[in-house]
């Protein structure tokens, strides 16, 4: 049977058709290091998807953010504020006569790039050490 790694092999074409999102699995595994809360993750993971470009910061509505993650305006508000009060994010207004952000905040991912970059070798060393705990305990009963 042929291996497929593909992503739409996996998830196939429709699942695919409005396009996805890279995630590095470090951020999966750092929300708890991270500080960072269910409804932090799931705004976080919406502005990833509108992050396409390095040097250029997402600009999701607020009101998008909330009917696709199903949370209220206001916690996804609160949010925001929150991942900004933890240095995970960084907030840029515009103004509403731009005409390519319609005066949408900024949303600067940079900070969290940093952050998870900081505590990347902590989080693989615990994962190593997890690991090796997890085989000597299946090692040892089996023995």
């Amino acid at each position: 049977m042929k291996k497929s790694s593909s992503i739409f092999d996996k998830w196939g074409e429709k699942s695919c058709s409005l396009g996805w999102v890279s995630i590095p699995t470090l951020l999966l595994f750092s929300q708890k290091e991270l500080n960072i809360n269910a409804s932090e993750f799931n705004v976080i993971i919406n502005l990833i998807s509108h992050w396409w470009d390095k040097d250029q910061a997402p600009f999701p509505s607020q009101k998008a953010i909330a009917y696709r993650t199903g949370l209220s305006l206001k916690t996804v508000q609160r949010s925001l504020a929150t991942l900004e009060d933890k240095e995970l994010i960084k907030k840029t207004y515009t103004l509403r006569s731009d005409k390519k952000t319609k005066g949408r905040i900024l949303y600067d991912l940079t900070p969290l790039v940093d952050k998870l970059d900081k505590v990347s070798d902590n989080i693989i060393h615990e994962m190593k050490e997890r690991k090796t705990m997890v085989s000597y305990y299946e090692y040892s009963r089996n023995y």
